[in-house]
């Protein structure tokens, strides 16, 4: 396939992003993937998506470069890209980048890394997801010390590969300062089209489809249904409060592979005739689903910065959920929600105590309305324009220097070279600030 090649403004950036996960995948970075495509192309960017064929699946843009594949988990289904055929790499070979971005550490992020040296290009890298919470997925060795150790390694020297590391969230941070990462590390929040979830198309939708009467208060949880999400606490906490709140509802929106497990729980419990598998949902429905919900759960501990939850709060749901620094700034405990202790039986006395009170559901999930206002998607595309700018300014330094350098020299590490030949900070700001869509 060929990528269509245009002539582009002046200052418009060539942008290739690198993901091991995409449509038709539903998980947070493919969802967060093709918005931030889409927000770099409405200003102007070229952004080609490079990600590993999923069998049966044609993608509708012509942006995207589909790598050869292997089958590694069935469910979820998860193929990992071949590299280094023909195809790609004559497509890479000839394709014109001024700046890389990898999503994901493995095959892919691999590519990345070599395309960006061989090339001389900034490397970008986002990291996205906690590989040592992750270690379960590899095959019959994933829950020894050895992998995990193996893991924390594989994290830190992954991570170092990119010029500039980007994380979605203050947890992330940390983590990543104490795993001592050496790379300038960035918090650049995810985001959303908020406008998508600030009405509702079809009100009442989820009640008519489910039987669930007017007043009657639903709990909704949305994602990926797979161990590290804790779904079953979810279910143990409803069969706790169901006697003090009988009216009430808890749905579940996603798929994955702990949901045959959740089900059999769910359907042996008490509560069983209040609880519903919607499956996955289309995501141009989702704004329905929560409007329709009252409150917005969450068991987990291994989340980043779902994107989920911010389209909860974005619709105007309180939220509850077990505490994880994940949810800094999305979750003030006492204002939108309340976060609990990973205990089932406290977490069922705040959601008996919270879901009767019609007043303070009300309150919390306009004060959530609030805080969602910080996690638009025009907003992190702005802040991916100025690191892409800073990084490709910094690697020029670096880069020019370099190649003035006599050969014998020219194995000085980059770092010490733009140490060096540093441009004055006042020239590069200036510079950046007369790039389009920069204020003069």
């Amino acid at each position: 396939m060929e990528i269509e090649q245009t002539d582009l403004p002046i200052g418009s950036l060539r942008i290739g992003l690198f993901t091991d996960t995409y449509a038709p995948q539903v998980n947070g970075v493919s969802v967060s993937l093709q918005m931030i495509s889409k927000g770099l192309e409405e200003r102007g960017h070229q952004v080609t998506i490079f990600a590993p064929k999923f069998p049966g699946y044609k993608d509708d843009k012509r942006n995207v470069m589909r790598l050869p594949s292997l089958k590694y988990l069935n469910n979820p289904p998860i193929y990992v890209a071949v590299l280094g055929t023909p195809r790609s790499t004559w497509k890479l070979t000839r394709e014109h980048f001024d700046v890389l971005h990898a999503h994901s550490p493995a095959s892919m992020g691999l590519l990345a890394y070599l395309t960006a040296s061989t090339k001389r290009l900034p490397l970008i890298y986002t990291y996205h997801t906690s590989i040592t919470d992750y270690t379960h997925y590899i095959k019959f060795i994933g829950g020894t010390g050895l992998i995990k150790r193996a893991a924390a390694w594989f994290s830190k020297a992954s991570t170092d590969l990119g010029d500039q590391i980007i994380v979605p969230s203050p947890k992330f941070y940390r983590l990543l300062l104490q795993q001592k990462v050496k790379q300038p590390i960035t918090i650049i929040p995810n985001g959303i089209d908020l406008s998508m979830f600030e009405t509702v198309k079809n009100p009442g939708v989820l009640r008519k489809q489910l039987g669930i009467a007017e007043d009657a208060p639903i709990m909704l949880t949305v994602g990926r249904m797979d161990p590290e999400k804790r779904l079953d606490f979810i279910v143990d906490a409803f069969n706790l409060l169901i006697d003090r709140v009988p009216n009430a509802h808890l749905v579940f929106a996603g798929d994955g592979g702990a949901r045959k497990g959740v089900e059999e729980k769910a359907n042996a419990s008490k509560g069983k005739d209040h609880i519903h598998f919607l499956g996955m949902v289309n995501r141009a429905d989702l704004p329905d689903i929560f409007h329709d919900a009252d409150v917005f759960l969450s068991a987990s501990t291994t989340e980043v910065h779902p994107i989920s939850v911010i389209e909860a709060i974005a619709s105007g749901l309180p939220f509850v959920a077990v505490k994880d620094e994940a949810f800094e700034g999305m979750l003030e405990n006492g204002m939108n929600g309340y976060e609990t202790p990973l205990d089932v039986n406290q977490y069922a006395d705040i959601l008996a105590d919270l879901l009767p009170d019609r007043e303070r559901l009300k309150q919390f999930g306009e004060h959530s309305l609030t805080l969602s206002r910080k996690y638009s998607i025009e907003t992190q595309v702005r802040s991916l324009e100025k690191l892409y700018t800073e990084a490709i300014l910094q690697n020029w330094r670096g880069t020019l220097f370099q190649r003035m350098l006599p050969k014998q020299l020219q194995h000085i590490p980059k770092r010490i070279t733009q140490e060096i030949t540093g441009i004055p900070q006042r020239i590069s700001d200036e510079i950046t600030k007369r790039m389009p869509g920069q204020k003069k």
